[in-house]
């Protein structure tokens, strides 16, 4: 009999490690009294029995079942096998339809003798609640350390974590207050501050954390979380967010807990538990400022700028942001990054309007006479469409009588009128000829639904430039609206350069045929 271990510890405490041994050692002495043959033994360490999603080597063990590589799998407990309900039956009933058999040594549980699931049901109801009342004690203790001062988690930038306390780092914590004075006093944006610290080659939080694909940039968020972050002002403030644990499916899926925000009132708050960083004084006027900030930019939101996600820069493709002081647009990458990471790409915004505008007065002007120029586009379309019908049909009747040989075909041989070798010769030569109808069956049908298209496209066309012709341009938030129905986006290049690509095509153009 083929038989796999699976164990499995939920911290990586020594005490645990020395438990993952003892599963080891206990279960080969087990197989070799069964005079069973081990195949594989699946540990994971430190991982929590709650969630599949990061038990790797239970994933393997389940990828190896699927391919029938063992007989039985023995576990210590249910337990140890999964802390819930639905996944320790889900994973039972896949390992039972690859005919395998599970056993639990501690429970004296054996898959193939639980018929009805009765014995696995309550077992794992069982192991589901320990599992929570194990959860309930460990927040409970986190809870009253926390009121005592102890501080659970990765310590804020610019502390560090010293037998559960916070402690200023020397050289970080004065990067906090710079970007507190930087902000405060000085009057920079998120964004200037970052840029700032990225050219000073100052490590960025996610650095000193060890993040994976860390860089060294800093981005405006991190600016904003140090700007909010009360730990500076010497309080502990914790219990600010829990594990949705009704989210359990999301949370298996992306392989990560979703957390949701606790209200305010039952955070945990002990204040002056450690050294401050910023003076209470200094932390409420900062909070005071991104306050009126957040509501000038949710008031703001009620005018939009006449190309606002219309204009875009040519070289990085961001949209081009306007600026109120100099009256024009820059683009967003320039404002972010400065001109090291791409041109301002500069234009006024009466300039924009005024080439934007001509460009559709020149299509206007045409308007009364360009009837004829799309009656002829049309009439070309529908020749082109009718053409391309017309072969599609002879293909499509042509691969019909194809398929009609092939079964004689087929029949000769069966009948043994013809060789095996004329078949294969034969059969062959169909399928190729039969190969060829098919591209040119699928170039043909991609043919007539772009003159199709062409033909909406025209029509679409002659109502949208008429409807424009008839709009009070002067009045802005008509001109946004037809402009953004007109255009798909605006290129600016250098130079008070710009490229229009319309949402339709524009039978009037030097490129229409």
């Amino acid at each position: 009999m083929r038989c796999a271990v699976y164990a499995r510890v939920s911290t990586d405490m020594l005490a645990q490690k020395d438990s993952l041994e003892n599963q080891r050692s206990f279960f080969e002495h087990y197989i070799m009294q069964k005079e069973w043959r081990l195949h594989d033994i699946y540990p994971d360490e430190g991982i929590s029995g709650t969630s599949t999603a990061k038990r790797l080597e239970l994933q393997r063990l389940m990828k190896d079942a699927e391919s029938r590589k063992f007989e039985v799998v023995l576990v210590k407990s249910l337990s140890r096998w999964a802390r819930d309900t639905v996944d320790s039956i889900t994973l039972v009933r896949r390992l039972k339809s690859y005919g395998i058999c599970l056993i639990t040594v501690d429970d004296n549980y054996n898959s193939f003798d639980d018929v009805n699931e009765m014995r696995l049901q309550m077992y794992s109801m069982f192991a589901q609640q320990e599992s929570e009342s194990a959860s309930v004690r460990v927040k409970f203790g986190i809870a009253e350390r926390s009121r005592n001062g102890v501080f659970h988690g990765t310590p804020p930038y610019g502390y560090d974590k010293v037998a559960g306390k916070l402690v200023p780092n020397p050289q970080h914590a004065q990067t906090v207050r710079l970007i507190y004075r930087l902000y405060l006093y000085e009057g920079w944006g998120w964004q200037k501050i970052a840029n700032y610290l990225t050219d000073k080659k100052v490590p960025s939080p996610r650095r000193l954390m060890g993040a994976k694909n860390a860089g060294h940039a800093w981005h405006e968020t991190a600016v904003k979380i140090i700007l909010s972050n009360r730990h500076y002002t010497g309080d502990l403030v914790q219990g600010r967010s829990k594990v949705d644990r009704g989210n359990k499916l999301f949370n298996q899926e992306r392989g990560y807990k979703m957390r949701q925000q606790v209200e305010e009132s039952r955070w945990i708050i002990v204040e002056d538990a450690h050294t401050a960083i910023i003076s209470r004084e200094e932390f409420t006027a900062v909070q005071e400022k991104l306050a009126n900030k957040a509501r000038t930019k949710f008031r703001g939101r009620g005018k939009k700028s006449l190309f606002a996600r219309l204009a875009f820069c040519s070289d990085c493709g961001k949209g081009m942001n306007y600026k109120n002081d100099r009256e024009g647009y820059v683009c967003a990458t320039y404002q972010k990054r400065g001109s090291k990471a791409c041109a301002s790409h500069f234009i006024r915004h009466d300039t924009l309007k005024e080439m934007v505008l001509s460009d559709l007065r020149a299509l206007s002007e045409n308007a009364l006479n360009q009837d004829s120029l799309l009656e002829e586009s049309l009439l070309k379309a529908q020749v082109n469409s009718n053409q391309a019908a017309t072969e599609l049909s002879q293909v499509q009747n042509r691969s019909q009588r194809l398929q009609q040989e092939q079964l004689e075909l087929v029949r000769a041989l069966t009948r043994n009128v013809i060789d095996d070798d004329t078949f294969q010769m034969s059969n062959a030569a169909l399928k190729e000829e039969q190969n060829a109808l098919k591209e040119r069956e699928r170039i043909l049908e991609g043919i007539v639904s772009h003159q199709q298209e062409n033909e909406c496209f025209v029509q679409k066309f002659r109502e949208e430039i008429k409807r424009f012709v008839a709009f009070q341009i002067d009045d802005e938030e008509v001109l946004r609206d037809v402009l953004h129905r007109l255009i798909e986006c605006i290129e600016v290049k250098d130079g008070n350069e710009i490229v229009i690509h319309y949402s339709f095509e524009n039978p009037l153009s030097s490129g229409a045929e």
